[in-house]
């Protein structure tokens, strides 16, 4: 277990239960031990996350209060330092590699990488991104495609955290003309946060590209409420009523 500057605890916790396996005859009980991941959040409650099989925590949150999780859940040091602090340390360095050979060009080596993190951590919000990025700058939207079915499934992918990722694979869809899914992808991310005039941006940029000018100029207004001198958003709507006069103009991208 560890701590960090601010005493959040992080730890790893087990509990055993009981599961009937087997039909007929055969059927019988066995024991199960839960080990979950346990992270201390600012109210003093504990976030629970299961182990996946390659010792990293995934899949759907809990909370608990402290007394809950001491009462029902045994700690397991040894194993949080032996196992789950170095599988953390490997997808964390894992992502990274794969980020800077993205960042560089090498694009074959940073969907290896991606990949390998992958394995290790298949909701990896960083790695699913950035995979997704990589089909995308290798011009194969199609694969781009099977990555943006797993973001769209996951709300995590679109918490503040993630945001600059969120915004590059948006605008990259778009430029790529996958204008049904990034639409599909915003109005995803507008349900769940509705303040932020960047994605509202985003939508009426999408509309405008698809020569929507009506829904364009709808949710572009609706990002102006939000922040008047926003600079893209007024270039935008210049734009806008340009082509509407039957001028020709194209909207910075």
């Amino acid at each position: 277990m560890d701590g960090t500057a601010t005493a959040t605890f992080r730890g790893v916790f087990s509990s055993q239960g009981k599961a009937r396996v087997g039909f007929g005859a055969t059927k019988r009980t066995i024991k199960q031990t839960l080990l979950v991941f346990a992270e201390e959040q600012e109210d003093g409650s504990f976030l629970l996350r299961p182990l996946n099989k390659h010792y990293v925590p995934t899949g759907k949150t809990r909370v608990v209060s402290r007394e809950a999780l001491l009462t029902r859940f045994l700690p397991e040091p040894d194993l949080y330092l032996n196992k789950v602090a170095p599988a953390l340390r490997e997808v964390r360095g894992t992502v990274a590699r794969a980020d800077a050979r993205r960042a560089e060009g090498a694009l074959i080596s940073a969907e290896f990488e991606y990949r390998q993190a992958l394995r290790l951590d298949e909701e990896h919000i960083r790695a699913i991104f950035g995979l997704g990025l990589t089909y995308l700058d290798r011009g194969e939207p199609e694969n781009a495609l099977l990555v943006f079915r797993r973001i769209i499934c996951l709300d995590a992918a679109f918490e503040p955290e993630h945001k600059h990722l969120f915004n590059e694979f948006g605008i990259k869809m778009r430029k790529h003309g996958m204008y049904p899914q990034a639409l599909r992808y915003y109005f995803k991310a507008f349900r769940l946060t509705r303040e932020d005039e960047h994605l509202l941006y985003n939508i009426a940029r999408t509309y405008y590209e698809r020569d929507k000018l009506r829904l364009s100029r709808k949710f572009l207004d609706m990002a102006l409420a939000r922040k008047p001198d926003f600079r893209e958003g007024l270039r935008l709507s210049r734009a806008i009523e340009r082509r509407r006069s039957g001028g020709v103009v194209a909207a910075s991208r």
